[in-house]
Formats: C-alpha cells, sequence, structure tokens
C-alpha cells in the first residue's frame, strides 16, 4: 500500500508493455468483479519502467503522474508514465 486507496506492483524481468498488460488485465477484472458489500467498482492505473541508475523517486512520481492523468482523463483506465514524459515535452 503506497497510499491512502494507492497500491504498487513491482514487477521484476517485465518490460513496460507486460507490464501495462498485466496493469489493464486487473483493471477489467476488478471492473467485472461484483463485491459481496459494495457491488461493482474500477480502478485507474499508472504504469512506468525504471531506468538502470535512476532513483526510485523518479520511478514512483512517473508512475503517480501517470495514475493522475487516468484518473483525469476519465478514470476506469491504464496510463503509462512513458507516454505522460513524452506528452510533457
Amino acid at each position: 500500500r503506497y497510499g491512502g486507496e494507492e497500491f504498487v506492483v513491482l514487477l521484476p524481468e517485465n518490460d513496460l508493455q507486460a507490464a501495462s498488460i498485466l496493469a489493464e488485465k486487473l483493471r477489467r477484472h476488478i471492473e467485472e468483479y461484483n463485491f459481496s458489500h459494495v457491488g461493482q467498482i474500477t480502478c485507474s492505473f499508472g504504469v512506468s519502467q525504471y531506468r538502470e541508475a535512476e532513483e526510485s523517486e523518479a520511478f514512483i512520481r512517473r508512475a503517480d503522474e501517470a495514475l493522475y492523468l487516468a484518473k483525469n482523463r476519465g478514470r476506469n483506465r491504464v496510463e503509462n508514465g512513458e507516454e505522460t514524459l513524452e506528452e510533457q515535452r
């Protein structure tokens, strides 16, 4: 657990594409699942890939920025921090 309703999932030996695919699968399964006390819910994901010799704060910051982008673009979606970085350039 990273924050109030935020979680971090680390996927060693996986690239950005594999992490994005997994995030989309998780998002879809959560959206389709009927939770006993609340019914159906949705979730948003921000995905980022660690860069060699990078400080962990930068890696997490890109994922966090991508998460907020997903929320701002309508929620219940996956955004990746690398595309977010490209959009800012």
